[in-house]
């Protein structure tokens, strides 16, 4: 069964964020909060039908767009029993941020290589991929680093790295897009080899950095 995938985006007539949850290029809903509590709307599909969704999946993504549309409501009591088991299944992301939990579940099984420290180096086409994961899930890309990835072992290419510092100027959300799309940009920029490999830290909406 086709995953849900989760954007937060903005909508005419709301006047703060809504996540919108997809399957492919199937909308099948929207998560918002009107002030005193959080409302999911689950549409039919294209052809008037019903959507016949996972349950596990489903509680983990509503679980994930309420503590993205609802910071307060962040509290592992909560959450659903079956979302928050998903979302602290691995021990070493329990108390993590659920936006950080769906990344590092997306993409941990990607990266081309790993430090002995755990920091993750991910092909430039998953780097792509990456950065636009963030955006969606509200995350921010604030530092990536290319290397090359020769024979097993890392080697640094100077030049190859971004840093983008908080902007005062701009609201919480458009330093996001700002920095993602300075990121993919920059990614974008860099030399389309296969040896290359990138390396992030990105930005929780609670403000603390994490590194892949």
């Amino acid at each position: 069964m086709i995953p849900i995938r989760i954007h937060e985006t903005d909508r005419e007539g709301f006047d703060e964020p809504v996540v919108e949850l997809w399957r492919d290029d199937e909308f099948v809903g929207m998560v918002f909060h009107d002030g005193e509590r959080t409302i999911v709307q689950i549409y039919p599909t294209e052809d008037a039908d019903v959507h016949d969704l996972d349950l596990e999946d489903l509680l983990r993504s509503l679980d994930l767009a309420r503590a993205i549309v609802d910071p307060e409501a962040f509290e592992v009591g909560e959450f659903s029993q079956i979302g928050a088991e998903a979302a602290t299944a691995d021990e070493d992301w329990e108390g993590e941020h659920p936006a950080t939990v769906a990344l590092l579940e997306e993409f941990d099984p990607h990266a081309a290589y790993r430090s002995e420290d755990g920091e993750g180096f991910f092909p430039r086409d998953v780097a792509g991929r990456f950065i636009s994961r963030c955006e969606e899930l509200g995350l921010v890309v604030v530092e990536m680093e290319g290397f090359d990835l020769i024979d097993g072992e890392l080697a640094a290419r100077p030049g190859l790295d971004l840093v983008v510092e908080p902007q005062p100027f701009m609201e919480p959300k458009e330093f996001r897009t700002y920095a993602n799309a300075m990121a993919a940009d920059t990614l974008e920029s860099w030399p389309d080899r296969a040896t290359l490999v990138v390396a992030f830290v990105f930005q929780q909406p609670d403000g603390e950095t994490i590194v892949a």
